[in-house]
């Protein structure tokens, strides 16, 4: 595997990381956006924010996955590293919210995860290594 792929991966798992941890920073807004009621002023909203652990280290992972996703640029080709790291995060972000979140697919989110599944095996499986 190239050093290109490591990256890939790297920069892929942070971006679904990312994304997970907003959805649960999100959650916990929606919560202290209640609590506050509606005088609240928008430095407030922005304070909730900046003191949300899961958004903040979120922000992090996020601006993190750009600089490996740079580096993987480097050695990747672009029509390679997109879709894998598009699709990955589909993934990898789908089977979280199933297993974690609890939330319900059908079968034909689970027929289109198959396939997705399937196009990053064909991706990779005739890639330049």
């Amino acid at each position: 595997m190239s050093v290109g792929y490591i990256f890939l991966i790297v920069a892929l798992s942070l971006n679904a990381g990312a994304n997970i941890l907003m959805k649960l920073g999100s959650s916990q807004l929606e919560t202290a956006n209640q609590a506050l009621g509606a005088d609240a002023t928008l430095f407030d909203k922005l304070w909730l924010y900046a003191t949300n652990p899961f958004l903040v280290i979120g922000i992090i992972m996020f601006g993190l996955n750009v600089l490996f996703y740079i580096e993987a640029l480097k050695k990747l080709d672009l029509s390679i590293a997109y879709p894998i790291m598009m699709s990955g995060g589909v993934l990898i972000i789908t089977l979280f919210s199933l297993f974690y979140l609890k939330e319900k697919l059908v079968l034909m989110q689970l027929l289109g995860i198959s396939l997705i599944a399937c196009g990053i095996i064909l991706l990779t499986s005739y890639a330049k290594m």
